[in-house]
């Protein structure tokens, strides 16, 4: 019955009660029909068979419905209950012991589909191991449970454990299983400094991992923290269907009463209540739903709501970040070009010490070159001006060191001489960035910064256009001549290249188009461009293992660290509103109404009634099951 589909967002789970409950119920029905055509038996026999059938299915039913007036809230049991207890005062026993039995059965056919939805959301939570072994100072090895694991500790990991937190490896090299996180089926090769994430599996090698998060703390935590609110979430269209579903019990009730004014039969009555129940309208929308998530959550997708599944059938427009998202965020420096004195390594030297308590891509590979060239790297205090740069702060210095660019240092007073803006220039046109590091108001280098386009972003730009979505747009705090390098690179025409933005100017871009009802879809790296993705229709972020950033403020977030997924998420939520249109029009109302019409003319018994009806509602979980094994067909425009 609906009831049993529709609480908090959970689909209930078949259990063996469940099932010896409907056995024994059809076992006593069996026996009363063969009392009923049997001389030898009083008819009292046949009642007492049917009404022992009622207590396993039709009572349950006929109390649920009672539990739910006497809090005030409509329940579409409540038909079924009426129909049931007017077959059992029309004499009708029989009938109401298999109509109630084909009612139960028909609910758990419909929810041992429903689960095949949520298996791969609950394999998130049923991965995590209990306990773990930890490495103790002394060398030894304990096992303790892993709600006791806190960051900094040391943990083994054997060949096929399951990683029981994040963290960074510190011994041993293996492969790592990261299909559960992000669908990924390819083990990934593991070393020394990489990090590794709760959930996943480990190979053939054992590994020292130092502890980061663990818990809900951890990328693991969060997804299935994610994955619950998903299920909370409901698509505007559910709560429109529940709107609808509020009316329609009042509805039947009196076309139910008409039927039998005007033809004087209770029992079509009784059928039309049975035919009435609208499972199938309010099945429509949460089970077409809930496998769409789990589709997407199998090719690494993680969708944090059914709203954000509709939404993206609705989008006109994509705009993405450039650097981390078009772009790999991998990072290097090119060249170090030193002016005034200042050596390379000294340049390096200085740039790593501003970058180093960032976990920017660019601020990585400055580092890294900074060691790579010998320079000493240390920390110092800094003050961040979003998309523009870093100043050193407190370290009592009369002419603080800085790193930014154009736009930044000549804020802060910093001229080119003719030199430096001709060496500025000629690199510039070469589409690479720039980074100026300046000591107080005096210029002492460039650095030139190459990232490299991700692989299947052309690709992906192409599946997107033939989808129709030919509204494509760039958006980057970055020159204009790097964010034209990749726009050719992708066939993104230069009036919708937009370079040297801040966050807030991405925000007002994009604020300015969904004003215009133009729906926006925005791919961004989850870090600083998080209210853009806030104002976006639907606000993509390409995550990682270690960025659970992304986890938290984008609504949907692609777990496989590249853009292959998006041109599938927007099918999908084609492929999930069209199935939810199907259920509603076909088997919500046209197949409702045409038993509605069959009862009202007596074409239907009570039994064939509730067959009917269950037929609707598992053709309702059918259809929506098939979006478990969706696969992306050629786009046709939205």
């Amino acid at each position: 019955m609906i009831g049993r589909f529709t609480r908090s967002g959970t689909l209930a789970k078949v259990n063996a009660f469940k099932l010896a409950q409907v056995g024994g119920a059809g076992v006593l029905i069996v026996l009363a029909v063969i009392s009923e055509y049997a001389a030898d038996f009083p008819h009292q026999l046949v009642i007492g068979l049917a009404v022992a059938s009622l207590c396993f299915t039709g009572f349950p039913i006929i109390w649920g419905a009672f539990r739910g007036l006497a809090r005030l809230r409509s329940n579409v049991d409540e038909l079924i209950s009426i129909a049931i207890v007017a077959s059992m005062i029309l004499g009708e026993w029989i009938s109401a012991a298999v109509v109630a039995w084909i009612m139960v059965l028909g609910s758990l056919i419909e929810e041992y589909t429903s689960q095949r939805a949520r298996r791969h959301l609950e394999a998130l939570s049923a991965s995590s191991p209990d306990a773990a072994l930890r490495v103790e100072d002394d060398g030894r090895i304990t096992q303790v449970p892993v709600s006791e694991l806190k960051p900094g500790e040391r943990i083994l990991a054997r060949p096929g454990d399951v990683i029981a937190a994040d963290g960074v490896i510190e011994e041993g090299q293996s492969q790592l299983d990261e299909s559960m996180l992000t669908g990924e089926s390819v083990p990934v090769d593991k070393a020394p400094g990489d990090r590794v994430s709760a959930g996943t599996i480990n190979g053939s090698g054992s590994l020292v991992v130092r502890v980061e998060r663990t818990g809900s703390e951890s990328t693991q935590g969060r997804i299935v923290q994610l994955v619950e609110e998903a299920e909370r979430h409901r698509a505007p269209i559910l709560r429109a269907a529940e709107a609808y579903a509020k009316w329609f019990t009042p509805t039947i009730l009196l076309l139910a009463a008409l039927v039998w004014l005007f033809t004087g039969e209770p029992l079509r009555a009784v059928t039309v209540l049975i035919v009435g129940c609208p499972c199938a309208f309010v099945l429509a929308t949460p089970t077409a739903v809930v496998a769409a998530l789990g589709r997407a959550s199998k090719s690494g997708i993680l969708i944090k709501g059914g709203e954000y599944l509709e939404a993206c059938s609705k989008i006109r427009v994509v705009a993405l970040d450039k650097t981390g998202t078009l772009t790999t965020g991998n990072c290097r420096i090119r060249d170090v070009v030193a002016f005034n004195g200042t050596s390379p390594e000294q340049l390096l030297g200085q740039a790593a010490r501003l970058e180093s308590g960032a976990d920017h891509p660019l601020a990585r590979a400055i580092v890294k070159r900074a060691r790579q060239a010998g320079a000493e790297v240390a920390g110092t205090s800094i003050h961040r001006e979003a998309g523009l740069g870093i100043s050193e702060v407190g370290s009592g210095e009369i002419h603080p060191w800085r790193i930014g660019n154009r736009r930044f240092i000549e804020g802060h007073g910093v001229q080119l001489d003719p030199e430096a803006e001709r060496r500025a220039d000629s690199l510039r046109a070469e589409g690479y960035g720039l980074l100026f590091v300046c000591e107080g108001n005096q210029l002492r280098g460039m650095l030139t910064v190459d990232d490299q386009i991700r692989p299947e972003a052309a690709s992906t730009l192409a599946s997107l256009r033939t989808a129709g979505y030919d509204d494509l747009h760039i958006l980057t705090g970055d020159s204009e001549a790097v964010a034209r390098r990749v726009a050719r690179h992708l066939d993104v025409p230069p009036e919708r290249t937009f370079a040297g933005l801040l966050p807030e100017d991405k925000y007002h871009f994009i604020e300015s188009l969904e004003r215009e009802g133009r729906r926006v879809l925005y791919v961004g790296d989850g870090t600083n461009d998080g209210p853009a993705l806030a104002v976006a229709s639907v606000g993509v972020s390409i995550g990682s293992r270690e960025n659970t950033v992304a986890l938290e403020t984008a609504d949907v977030v692609l777990m496989r660290d590249g853009l292959a997924g998006l041109p599938l998420l927007v099918d999908l939520g084609r492929a999930t509103t069209r199935t939810i249109n199907q259920n509603l029009i076909l088997f919500g109302l046209l197949f409702n109404a045409a038993m509605l019409c069959l009862s009202g003319l007596g074409v239907l018994t009570p039994i064939l009634g509730a067959l009917g009806h269950n037929a609707g509602s598992a053709a309702v979980v059918l259809n929506s099951a098939r979006l478990l094994r969706y696969r992306q067909t050629p786009f046709s425009p939205p």
